[in-house]
C-alpha cells in the first residue's frame, strides 16, 4: 500500500513525496522439529534423531518507508534523478537456510530484516561538456545492515546460538557508499547527407568508466561471535576502484 504527492516545482522538473507500507504473513521459516528440549538436559523428543528441518508458513514481514524524489534537468545541459529513502523493515526469519536460535521461543527472532537500512540515498545524473564530452554518473550511499551476535558455541547443534537477552539482527555494519563514473565522446564516421538533412548513422564512441571511484572500503561482512578477538570488524567487502576503458561502434 502506498500514497504520495507529486508536484512540478519548475519546468520538467519535479519532486515527489511517497510513503509506502508492506505487510507479508504466512511466509515461509525454517525450524528444528526435533530441538532439544529447553530443560537444559539436551535430550531430544525423538532421540533416536538429530535436527529435523521442518518449513513452515508462520513467519511475517512489516515494512514502513518514506520516500522523496527529485527529478529533471537544467536546460540541455543537465539531467539528474536524485530520491532518499528513509525506512525500517522487520521480520522474524532470515529465511528457509537457518533455524532459529530457540526453536521453542520464537519472539527473539522478531528484529530488522537482512536487507533493512535505515537510510538510502541515490542520485544519477548526466551532464553535456564542452567539446562533444559527455559525463554520467551514479551516487548509492545506505546506512549499514543488521547482522548477528552469537556465542560462537552451538550446543543445539542448529548453528545458531546467541547471548542470553540478544535478539536476531542486533548489530549493524558500517554504511556503503558506491560512486561510479563515466565520461563519453562520439565521433562522427559518415558526413551528414545534404540531401536527407540527417545526421550520420556510423559513429564510433570511446568511453572510461570508473566503478567505486572513490575507492571506498564496502563492507559486506561482519565478525559477529562475541568470543573471538575480531569481534564486530569485517571480514568482507565489496570490489575496490574498477577502471574500464570502453569503444562501441554503431552503423
Amino acid at each position: 500500500t502506498s500514497a504520495g504527492v507529486e508536484q512540478e516545482i519548475w519546468k520538467q522538473t519535479w519532486l515527489s513525496l511517497e510513503y509506502s507500507f508492506l505487510r507479508g504473513v504466512h511466509l515461509f521459516r525454517l525450524r528444528d522439529a526435533n530441538a532439544p528440549l529447553p530443560s537444559g538436559s539436551g535430550l531430544r523428543p525423538d532421540p533416536n534423531f538429530s535436527n529435523i528441518a521442518e518449513v513452515q508458513s508462520t513467519a511475517f514481514l512489516r515494512g514502513h518507508a518514506l520516500t522523496l524524489t527529485f527529478r529533471g534537468g537544467w536546460g540541455k545541459h543537465f539531467k539528474g534523478y536524485g530520491q532518499y529513502v528513509f525506512s525500517k523493515y522487520t521480520n522474524d526469519t532470515s529465511g528457509i537456510f537457518s533455524f532459529p536460535a530457540d526453536n521453542y521461543n520464537l519472539r527473539p527472532e522478531i528484529g530488522p530484516a537482512d536487507f533493512d537500512r535505515r537510510h538510502r540515498l541515490n542520485f544519477a545524473g548526466t551532464v553535456q561538456l564542452p567539446f562533444g564530452f559527455r559525463m554520467g554518473s551514479i551516487l548509492s550511499v545506505a546506512s549499514g545492515a543488521p547482522f548477528n551476535i552469537t556465542t560462537g558455541s552451538d550446543p543445539s547443534g542448529d548453528t545458531m546460538t546467541r547471548p542470553p537477552g540478544v535478539t536476531r539482527n542486533t548489530g549493524r555494519g558500517p554504511a556503503t557508499v558506491q560512486l561510479d563514473i563515466r565520461l563519453s565522446k562520439a565521433f562522427s564516421l559518415q558526413r551528414a547527407s545534404a540531401a536527407e538533412h540527417r545526421r550520420s548513422r556510423r559513429n564510433m564512441e570511446f568511453s572510461v568508466d570508473a566503478f567505486n571511484a572513490i575507492n571506498h572500503t564496502n563492507v559486506t561482512g561482519i565478525i559477529g561471535v562475541v568470543s573471538s578477538p575480531l569481534f564486530g570488524q569485517a571480514d568482507a567487502a565489496g570490489p575496490g576502484r574498477t577502471i574500464q576503458l570502453s569503444a562501441k561502434y554503431s552503423f
